[in-house]
């Protein structure tokens, strides 16, 4: 399967009214980068080490699908982002790591970075209590 956008996953959600069909489509879009998005944005337990805000970045400006990397394969770094084991890490290298990421995504995935992060992501139809309902477990606090 193609590394699909986070962003066209959560579009796809908005388009669809019934909320049983929203949590079909999220289970069968499921995937970790996905999961990571949804539960920083929900999560109150999961707190950003970053600035508020987008940085300023240069938007990646390859074709869809021609990109150097992708939310599904930057995922593993977002650890990095947030207080946990990485907490210690010299701002200035978390911060170039972020844009880093930043600018070799998609930059609708990276406004969705960016969105979840500060725990502000909007699209129709996506709330924390589906979330919970989508994914049993993911959302902590």
């Amino acid at each position: 399967m193609r590394n699909y956008l986070i962003s066209d996953v959560l579009e796809g959600q908005a388009k669809i009214q019934s909320k049983v069909d929203k949590i079909a489509y999220l289970r069968k879009m499921n995937s970790a980068p996905l999961r990571d998005i949804l539960r920083m944005n929900f999560d109150d337990g999961v707190v950003t080490t970053l600035p508020t805000g987008a940085p300023p970045y240069k938007k990646d400006d390859m074709p869809d699908g021609m990109n150097y990397a992708t939310l599904q394969n930057q995922y593993r770094k977002f650890a990095y982002f947030f207080k946990g084991k990485y907490s210690n890490m010299n701002p200035i290298k978390r911060e170039s790591l972020f844009l880093e990421i930043l600018e070799s995504i998609h930059p609708s995935d990276a406004e969705v970075f960016i969105a979840a992060k500060d725990k502000n992501l909007k699209y129709k139809g996506l709330t924390k209590k589906l979330v919970i309902d989508s994914f049993p477990n993911l959302i902590q606090k």
